[in-house]
C-alpha cells in the first residue's frame, strides 16, 4: 500500500540517495551554523575585549580629570598667594614711596609733554574708568591692537608714569588702572 506513494519498487534507490543527500544536506547545515556560531563567538570575545579597554580608558579619564581639577585648586591657591603677596609688596612700596614727594602737578606736566598723543588716549581710557582694564580691552576701545597697547604702558611705565597692575583671577590675566591720586592730579591739571 505504501508503494503507491512513492511509487514502484524499483525506485527504492532513488528514494535512498535522495534520503542521503537530505542527510548530506542537513549535515551541511549543521556545519554551517558551527561555523557561523564560531564567528559570533569571536565578536563576542573581541567585544568583551572592548568592553574591558573602554572601562580601562573610562578609569583613566576619570583619573586625569580629578587630577585636572586638583592643579586648578593648587593654581588658584597659588594665584591667590601672589596676588595676596603682590598687595602686601604694593602696600610696602607704597610705604617706602611715602618719604619721596608725591607726584605733583609739575612732575605730571612734564611727563605729559614726553607722552605721544597714543599714549596720552591710553591715559584718558585710563583715567575715565572706574574699574582695571586689560590689554584687550583698552586695545579694543582705541582700535589697536594688542601688541601696540602692551609697547605703550611699557613705554610709559620706563618714563616714570604710574600705571598699576594688577592680575584678575576669574580672568587670570593682568589689567591696569591709575591710582586715584594720579586721576585727580590729571582732572586738575584739565581743569586749569
Amino acid at each position: 500500500m505504501g508503494f503507491w506513494i512513492f511509487g514502484k519498487k524499483e525506485n527504492t534507490g532513488e528514494i535512498k540517495k535522495l534520503g542521503d543527500n537530505l542527510k548530506n544536506s542537513f549535515s551541511n547545515i549543521k556545519k554551517d551554523f558551527e561555523s557561523v556560531h564560531g564567528v559570533l563567538s569571536r565578536f563576542k570575545d573581541k567585544h568583551d575585549q572592548h568592553d574591558k579597554k573602554h572601562e580601562l580608558h573610562s578609569a583613566r579619564f576619570d583619573r586625569i580629570e580629578n587630577d585636572i581639577t586638583k592643579i586648578y585648586e593648587i593654581l588658584e591657591q597659588f594665584d591667590q598667594k601672589n596676588l595676596e603677596r603682590s598687595i602686601v609688596h604694593e602696600r610696602s612700596s607704597t610705604f617706602n614711596r611715602s618719604n619721596q614727594s608725591f607726584m605733583n602737578v609739575q612732575s605730571l606736566e612734564n611727563l605729559k609733554e614726553s607722552l605721544t598723543p597714543a599714549q596720552k588716549r591710553v591715559i584718558q581710557l585710563l583715567d575715565s574708568t572706574e574699574i582695571p582694564l586689560e590689554y584687550e580691552d583698552i586695545a579694543k576701545e582705541l582700535g589697536v591692537s594688542i601688541i601696540t597697547i602692551r609697547r605703550h604702558i611699557n613705554d610709559m611705565k620706563k618714563m616714570g608714569f604710574r600705571v598699576k597692575e594688577r592680575f584678575n583671577i576669574d580672568t587670570k590675566r593682568k589689567v591696569f588702572y591709575l591710582e586715584k591720586e594720579i586721576k585727580r592730579a590729571i582732572r586738575r591739571k584739565n581743569e586749569h
